[in-house]
């Protein structure tokens, strides 16, 4: 997949569009990466568990916060001092990743970039809830900023 056109304009098709290129790219980056279950940055973390995690961002903002649904576990990817964990082979993740990735695109589809998230996730009042234009763009960066550190993983896996 390549990134979306450079003619598009509407905010809606270009958060769709790269959200999408950027969920590819993590795969991308994971294919064929040497032993992805092993930590080679000093906090621990791994390949196999930022992709698990991004399954979690998916599930956290889009299911949970935003549509309000029940999320079992909405923070089972961290261990109990907050590190990134995964205890599950990679292709298991995938599955899970891209199942909530289709989830999101379920829930996008039918809202609205100005339709604010539920009161169910964190935004219960006093909070002041995101709108659905904004939770997208969050989640955008922050799949641009873990596509690097994949590239940083890989990079040390290699060498």
């Amino acid at each position: 997949m390549s990134e979306p056109s450079k003619k598009l304009s509407d905010p809606r098709q270009l958060l769709e569009g790269y959200l999408d290129y950027y969920r590819e790219e993590i795969l991308r980056k994971l294919d064929g990466f040497p032993e992805p279950e092993v930590s080679r940055v000093p906090t621990g973390w791994t390949p196999a568990a930022m992709l698990k995690h991004l399954a979690y961002v998916e599930r956290r903002w889009f299911q949970w916060d935003f549509a309000g649904e029940q999320v079992a576990d909405h923070m089972g990817d961290r261990d109990e001092e907050g590190a990134l964990v995964a205890t599950e082979s990679l292709e298991e993740l995938k599955d899970v990743y891209l199942a909530a990735c289709e989830r999101s695109r379920q829930i996008v589809a039918r809202a609205q970039l100005s339709d604010v998230a539920s009161q169910i996730g964190r935004f219960q009042p006093p909070k002041e809830p995101p709108t659905l234009g904004w939770i997208m763009f969050h989640v955008l960066e922050e799949y641009m900023r873990h596509a690097g550190h994949l590239d940083i993983a890989r990079e040390l896996a290699e060498n």
